[in-house]
């Protein structure tokens, strides 16, 4: 008998011997044994008897690290959500994040290069310039607004599975 599992009130025989690989295991239901007999002398070890389970190495600095890389990765995902917008502005912010990597939110407002802002309800009507003479970003702005309407527009005809 190799294993006596009383919660599932079955028993685990060792079919092949203990030098023999690969092992070949037997479960059996005790509600299936009629009979026990010990065949043979006791064995003159315990084989049974509880081996103390050793902890293996854990680098503690690795994890911590690791703990560190996720929290920032999280942040950073936490920058790129708008608090309290629509669907569509969140997907206008990341289209044109896609394209321009130095967008951020700024309240509701998308604000890219720190010279042009969309606000609600993110049309191309709704891009502003805030710094006068900066006007080489915002054709390419107006593009990418514009160019993700269409495809919002698209893609809610083809939505609900």
């Amino acid at each position: 008998m190799y294993f006596s599992n009383s919660s599932n009130n079955g028993v685990t025989v060792q079919a092949t011997k203990k030098s023999q690989s690969p092992q070949n295991f037997k479960v059996i239901k005790c509600t299936f044994i009629k009979h026990l007999e010990v065949i043979g002398d006791k064995p003159s070890f315990n084989s049974f008897k509880k081996q103390q389970i050793k902890p293996s190495y854990v680098n503690v600095e690795r994890i911590e690290n690791s703990l560190k890389e996720v929290v920032i990765a999280s942040k950073k995902k936490d920058l790129l959500r708008g608090k309290g917008v629509s669907m569509e502005g969140q997907f206008i912010f990341d289209q044109v994040f896609k394209t321009i990597g130095d967008t951020k939110w700024v309240g509701k407002d998308i604000v890219i290069l720190d010279d042009v802002k969309v606000q609600p309800p993110y049309n191309v009507e709704d891009i502003k310039v805030l710094h006068e003479g900066s006007n080489q970003s915002i054709t390419l702005i107006q593009r990418i607004v514009e160019r993700s309407w269409e495809q919002l527009e698209q893609d809610d005809g083809r939505k609900g599975g």
